[in-house]
């Protein structure tokens, strides 16, 4: 009886194509590639206007799956269909998420696929791709440090300690950090308060990031930012003050 191969063993035997000609098969150049490693690559804003006169293309949406109890669900069968288009001669290309490492360290696993339904190499996947999750959690953090800052060095804009709303993120399931008080200690180590941390998928700086559709888009998007609100009750945002 043959061995059933598990997740990772599937995938380290697949034969992985160099990028560039997965991007070849798809009508995209190399030049339009920012390459990391072997075999992962972002494509570049320049491959728009490239594959313009390219008839558009046919959606198919995977929009709600009820998953097994191990997290079989959108992604795998995503990828499934993707396959199974390609393999009926279709030019399939498949969208997906990218995964948060904190549902990859618990039961349901990372967002790869599953089986001979994933995407590979499935560690590289799983584990930041391209680090786009860690730097949507360092520009979050930095504002969240920025807030507490401001409330140490005198609260000029009059922010109401109680009503902050922008809470630090952590790409890690870590329920210990759902409630937390800040600012403890000596009286250089911050303002006292309540706050806590969400998972960075959940960040409004990810969602920012999701929505813009440039980057002079993204700059007005997180300058509208609320970060909480004045003892008067005006939003307190993320845009500096205009001079009177």
């Amino acid at each position: 009886m043959d061995k059933i191969l598990n997740d990772l063993e599937i995938g380290h035997a697949a034969h992985l194509l160099p990028i560039d000609e997965v991007a070849a098969s798809a009508g995209i150049a190399a030049e339009h590639l920012e390459h990391y490693g072997a075999y992962i690559a972002k494509v570049t804003p320049s491959a728009t206007a490239a594959v313009s006169e390219q008839p558009p293309a046919k959606y198919i949406v995977i929009t709600a799956v009820t998953p097994t109890p191990l997290g079989e669900g959108k992604t795998t069968t995503s990828i499934g269909l993707a396959q199974g288009l390609s393999m009926l001669g279709h030019r399939s290309m498949l969208s997906l998420r990218q995964p948060s490492l904190g549902p990859t360290f618990g039961i349901k696993g990372g967002a790869a696929g599953a089986g001979y339904s994933q995407v590979v190499p499935m560690e590289a996947v799983n584990l930041h791709l391209t680090s786009d999750f860690h730097a949507v959690t360092s520009a979050h953090n930095l504002l969240a440090a920025m807030v507490d800052n401001h409330l140490h060095h005198g609260n000029e804009l009059d922010i109401d300690p109680r009503t902050i709303a922008w809470r630090r993120v952590l790409d890690v399931n870590d329920r210990a950090l759902r409630n937390i008080v800040v600012g403890l200690g000596e009286r250089m180590d911050g303002v006292p308060r309540q706050g806590g941390f969400d998972i960075t998928a959940a960040s409004e700086v990810m969602v920012i990031l999701s929505l813009s559709t440039s980057l002079q888009d993204l700059r007005q998007r997180l300058g509208r930012i609320v970060v909480g609100y004045t003892y008067a009750g005006r939003p307190g945002s993320t845009s500096p003050p205009r001079a009177r």
